[in-house]
């Protein structure tokens, strides 16, 4: 239950823009919501599930924590999961944290702000970007003074019971160096039964993860973060039913265990020269991703399983300048490169005596230099313009295979993506914006076949055209009312998508081309001391009206898993009695109906669900006590239609919501 956030008395920073642009100013479609480290502490645990549940317009699949892919205004390609690269690019602040990996659902622990950019950002950050970008912004090392705060928090659902604990502490090193870490350790507790195994609340999950970032100011002017993230999750069983009714049973010959660990480290330099500042920042991401499902078919004597080993390496660099000027009022120039490995192993037989299907590595490199700025033609009136060049290239190649087999398919191309907005502020508190961006992904190309019969497959690249437009209000710090409403179309030409066969083997299709036409909007008020209402809702319409003949029967041409609409409306109070401190939250929201995918037997329909939740915290000086309830009304409503591909066609498959689930937490700040 995030509070709507506020806006503080200085102005808010996109920093997502790369050039610090203000929000009052930035034309697009951008949401920035703060965490106070309370705030942090209470829902850290939550990760992705934060952003989700704030935002409507953003949307994920459900496969479970590590798992799911995050889409952002409609932008959806698949509910599978595979190796194409995502169409959202995650960043922990300067770092970018996934290439071509599900959301690793970092906990949000000790992060600030959260920003999302809406719509195609290709100028500013490349491929993977079509949806838009998810940036966490994690609190700094300060060297002013030393801190430690920390919670113990207690879940049940079900009967089931689960906790979460989480430690963060800053440490000064002498004047010009600080330490800041956090530690945290998450259960969440499981709630589906099998009773064909005996077991109980089987899809229990566990979270361990570590960040510390030691921060440096050697020379005035001069600063210098080396930082590493480690988190490890794993899921005992999946979070599906297949009963086709709305309890919260499965039966399976076999558990379907998911692990995901993800590892990070980075270095970021900034150098303030007065008007222009320098970033430069430099990571790398080790990502290994097991997967297991139950392929027993009713056929076999035995039990059958299909195992999925990925390991992910991608290192990122990107160098930039910003700054202001007389020409323009904000700009920024830079350069960047990434590069990412993967590297699947796909198994399936007998669980003591695996065949393998498929060992193949795959590496893609990406290159660019890029610039924006915006230039003041009147003082009412801005232009914003960039654009950016990129080169890629792909590699791919087997291992472990016949000495006759020379198969190493290579692929490159060079690509320009530009981007152009008009704004406009009517009033002080006003501003009216249109803009046009594209994104893209490379297209992608598979190694196909088995034994020496093997061939390379190769899709066409992603286009995304985007044109929007909307207007914000209530932009200037401290007002009571503020709001907005955008609208975008976009055309997007030969979707790439990671698919599934009927009989559950994962498959890329370019599916066709189509258009997303998508209607936002946000309202909050202000009525009095303490108290914030809000409200925010969307409209969706997509529709693939150029199908490739593989999919051309198709019946349902939406994009998968985009509900055609959604809102939310919350209340948030904070009040003040002596030295006792009261905050209350509460939100309902509705998801509309949606579709698992494109095309028999997998269009399946899903959503169309309302969710509520409240909560409480009081304070006592550095210490607070919260109360939390999750899912109040106990709904077991369908958000996700797909738990194992290898049944998912026979069965009716169900991912109900978690049961109403209660959270007492304790922690403190000193």
């Amino acid at each position: 239950m995030l509070p709507p956030a506020s806006i503080p008395s200085p102005p808010i920073v996109v920093t997502a823009s790369k050039r610090n642009a203000r929000l009052t100013d930035f034309p697009g479609s951008v949401h920035v919501a703060t965490l106070s480290p309370a705030e942090s502490l209470r829902l850290g645990s939550r990760g992705s599930e934060i952003l989700l549940r704030q935002i409507p317009n953003l949307t994920s699949t459900d496969l479970g924590s590590g798992r799911n892919k995050i889409f952002i205004r409609g932008i959806a390609d698949s509910s599978f999961n595979g190796q194409n690269q995502s169409t959202v690019s995650q960043y922990l602040d300067e770092s970018r944290l996934i290439y071509s990996a599900p959301d690793p659902a970092l906990a949000l622990y000790d992060i600030e702000r959260i920003e999302v950019i809406e719509g195609p950002q290709g100028t500013l950050y490349g491929a993977g970007s079509l949806g838009g970008v998810i940036r966490l912004v994690p609190s700094e090392p300060s060297l002013a003074q030393a801190s430690i705060a920390g919670t113990v928090g207690l879940t049940t659902s079900e009967g089931e019971r689960g906790h979460d604990a989480a430690l963060v502490a800053n440490a000064p090193l002498g004047s010009s160096a600080a330490l800041r870490m956090v530690a945290y350790d998450v259960a969440r507790p499981g709630y589906i039964d099998d009773p064909s195994r005996d077991l109980e609340d089987i899809n229990r999950t566990t979270i361990r993860g570590l960040r510390a970032t030691l921060r440096l100011e050697p020379l005035e002017g001069w600063t210098a973060d080396l930082g590493v993230v480690g988190q490890n999750l794993a899921s005992r069983d999946g979070q599906y039913t297949n009963s086709g009714r709305s309890d919260l049973v499965r039966r399976s010959t076999i558990a379907q265990p998911f692990d995901n660990d993800y590892r990070l480290a980075f270095a970021t330099v900034r150098r303030n020269f007065g008007t222009v500042e320098l970033t430069s920042n430099t990571s790398y991401t080790n990502h290994a991703i097991d997967t297991a499902f139950d392929a027993t078919r009713p056929s076999d004597t035995g039990p059958r399983a299909y195992f999925e080993d990925t390991k992910i390496s991608l290192v990122t660099h990107e160098t930039r300048l910003s700054g202001r000027g007389r020409l323009f009022s904000s700009w920024v120039l830079g350069g960047s490169i990434a590069h990412n490995i993967d590297h699947v192993r796909r198994e399936i037989g007998d669980p003591d005596a695996l065949v393998t299907l498929s060992n193949v590595r795959s590496g893609t490199t990406d290159a660019a230099i890029f610039g924006e700025g915006t230039l003041d033609v009147t003082r009412a009136l801005a232009l914003t313009a960039g654009a950016r060049i990129s080169f890629y290239r792909q590699v791919s190649e087997l291992t472990n295979t016949s000495p006759s087999v020379d198969l190493e398919p290579k692929r490159s191309a060079w690509r320009l993506l530009p981007t152009a907005a008009l704004s406009w502020k009517p009033g002080r508190d006003w501003l009216v914006y249109a803009r046009y961006h594209e994104g893209y992904r490379p297209g992608s190309q598979r190694i196909v076949g088995e034994g020496t019969q093997v061939r390379t497959a190769r899709f066409s690249p992603d286009e995304l055209k985007t044109t929007e437009g909307g207007v914000r209000f209530g932009n200037e710090p401290d007002t009571r009312f503020s709001g907005g409403v955008a609208y975008a179309y976009s055309r997007w030409q030969d979707v790439q998508a990671d698919l599934i066969t009927t009989v559950g083997f994962p498959y890329v299709a370019n599916i066709g081309s189509g258009y997303v036409r998508y209607t936002s909007a946000y309202l909050s008020w202000k009525p009095a001391k303490g108290l914030e209402l809000g409200a925010t809702g969307f409209l969706a319409t997509s529709h693939l009206d150029r199908l490739t003949p593989a999919f051309a029967t198709a019946d349902e041409r939406d994009l998968p898993n985009i509900a055609d609409s959604g809102w939310r409306v919350s209340g948030h109070y904070e009040a003040a009695i002596g030295t006792t401190g009261l905050k209350f939250d509460a939100s309902v929201s509705h998801i509309g109906k949606s579709y698992l995918a494109i095309g028999a037997p997998l269009e399946r329909r899903q959503g169309d669900f309302y969710d509520a939740s409240l909560g409480c915290r009081i304070s006592f000086g550095k210490w607070g006590v919260s109360v939390d309830v999750d899912n109040l009304l106990d709904s077991r409503a369908n958000r996700f239609s797909f738990g194992n591909p290898f049944s998912v066609a026979d069965e009716d498959q169900r991912t109900p919501l978690r049961p109403r689930t209660l959270r007492i937490g304790v922690d403190a700040q000193f």
